[in-house]
């Protein structure tokens, strides 16, 4: 997908540019030529309908320029309505233009190769080293390459899921419970309004907690960062997306993402370890 992405990131910068170029010449303070306009809107619409969700979800731009390059872009978007100021125009096309290669381009080419099509998810699996799991996974991705991406991901959060309650076992439902008590004390930061606490003495008992508070409780156990988190929540929701009809696509790129995220987060992860 890197080889595939940076062209189409770069005809984009070009035509950013030539927006820009375009815009400067004109010799009046307002920017009413519908060309330009046109272009401003396509622009735009191209960041959010494009360009946005490959840097923020494939290629894991900071969240940071994500969202300060959203906002240049919403803006953009706005000036692009008739008679919006020339000088408008080019503080907001030099703020998107600044640093572009830097923001974007170079993260992108050093990054390093993950599986990018279906059937490179195999590699994934030599890395686990319980046999019923990677049978497990194997099936899941078998289900991906036969085309059930959403089977696929539905079994393969499952796969996730057993991982981290076994490891929750492993250290101990006391230390569990413990956790969610002191989650649940926190009157600052990201948990203040967590208002959930635990009292699990079983496998089954664990297995009734709702996966996204488990992700809360083995983030606070130092099993996962806040990161980590998010991106687990973000797998939770392809797997949602998956197991209840809906029209938000599982496609390719969704089912490499997610398989990826999850093996490595929580299978291959050294601190998941059984």
């Amino acid at each position: 997908m890197k080889e595939e992405f940076l062209p189409i990131l770069a005809k984009f910068k070009k035509d950013l540019q030539a927006l820009r170029k375009s815009v400067n010449e004109l010799d009046g303070v307002k920017v009413s030529r519908k060309a330009d306009r046109d272009a401003a809107d396509r622009l735009a619409s191209e960041w959010v309908e494009r360009i946005r969700s490959p840097l923020e979800h494939k290629f894991k731009i900071e969240k940071a320029v994500i969202d300060a390059t959203a906002e240049h872009f919403k803006k953009l978007h706005v000036l692009s309505r008739p008679n919006n100021q020339k000088s408008s125009y080019l503080k907001c096309l030099d703020a998107i233009l600044k640093g572009f290669d830097n923001k974007f381009v170079l993260p992108i080419k050093q990054t390093a190769s993950e599986p990018e099509k279906l059937h490179d998810l195999q590699t994934l699996i030599p890395g686990l080293t319980d046999a019923d799991e990677s049978s497990y996974l194997k099936e899941a991705i078998a289900c991906a390459q036969a085309g059930h991406s959403r089977a696929a991901i539905v079994m393969g959060w499952c796969a996730a899921i057993d991982r981290i309650q076994r490891k929750i076992l492993l250290i101990g439902l006391q230390k569990f419970n413990a956790t969610s008590v002191a989650v649940k004390g926190q009157t600052s930061g990201k948990f203040k309004r967590w208002n959930k606490e635990f009292n699990v003495t079983t496998q089954g008992e664990l297995q009734e907690i709702f996966d996204t508070d488990l992700i809360v409780i083995v983030e606070n156990m130092g099993l996962i960062d806040g990161n980590e988190s998010e991106r687990l929540e973000t797998c939770f929701q392809y797997r949602n997306h998956s197991a209840h009809p809906g029209q938000a696509p599982i496609e390719h790129a969704h089912v490499v993402s997610f398989f990826t995220d999850v093996t490595k987060i929580v299978l291959t992860n050294s601190k998941f370890a059984l």
